[in-house]
């Protein structure tokens, strides 16, 4: 029997067609190499990183195991790069968020909430990885060592920009998100206890009810009475942060 080569798709999902593709980007046909990292994403979402399989990736993608070390040297060190596509995804998701909103500044700070609460929930298992390192210390180290310099500046630029929409907020104006130059305001945000007091204030806040939100909270998961009014709880939270922080 002939060897099966590193690049033989003979046997793919079929499931993972154009649409599928199309959902992670604007090519229906990425690379083999985006493939994996989009397919990783996705599945180590639904089972968390720690028991993820490689071995289920590449049977779905028709391609053989040794295809990872190829692309990426070993597991570990997929999902690390995963871990950082996963993350700037994440980033990305909230400000497509902003722009797509009504020109009211009011209403934009609404969208970045939305987003930050609906979008960790689609983190699924890769929030343990991105929010508490120690759960994957290796894969964590991986993805500091690699990805660490990259992460900080997507951060650093996400929590200035929210500053601005927060400020925009008490003031009732729409700064352009082009306009935003992340560099000049950085030492600007840095030297105002206030603003940024305001900007951790409504990252933190939404943070929390986004990860009580994503079921990752073990001890009120069987609560049935959250579970009903979950709705309505984070509404009334988003409503009261946004009140909150006009004051």
């Amino acid at each position: 029997m002939a060897r099966r080569r590193l690049s033989d798709t003979s046997h793919p999902d079929t499931t993972l067609d154009d649409e599928y593709w199309l959902r992670f980007g604007e090519l229906p046909q990425p690379s083999m190499r985006d493939k994996i990292i989009f397919l990783t994403s996705e599945e180590g979402a639904t089972v968390g990183p720690a028991v993820f399989n490689v071995a289920s990736v590449c049977d779905r993608l028709g391609v053989t195991h040794p295809m990872v070390n190829h692309y990426f040297g070993g597991r570990d060190s997929l999902l690390a790069e995963t871990a950082f596509v996963v993350y700037q995804r994440y980033i990305d998701s909230l400000w497509k968020a902003v722009r797509l909103a009504p020109a009211d500044p009011r209403a934009r700070l609404r969208a970045w909430m939305v987003q930050q609460i609906e979008g960790t929930a689609d983190l699924g298992g890769w929030g343990g990885i991105l929010n508490y390192p120690s759960s994957s210390m290796h894969i964590s180290g991986l993805l500091e060592e690699r990805y660490g310099g990259d992460m900080r500046r997507l951060f650093e630029t996400n929590i200035i920009r929210l500053g601005v929409l927060i400020e925009d907020s008490r003031n009732n104006v729409n700064t352009a998100l082009d306009q935003i130059d992340v560099s000049a305001l950085r030492a600007q945000f840095l030297a105002d206890p206030q603003t940024m007091s305001r900007a951790a204030t409504m990252a933190w806040s939404t943070l929390g009810v986004a990860v009580w939100n994503a079921g990752q909270h073990l001890a009120s998961a069987g609560v049935t009475e959250l579970q009903a009014n979950k709705e309505a709880l984070i509404e009334g939270h988003i409503e009261r942060m946004i009140a909150t922080i006009l004051i």
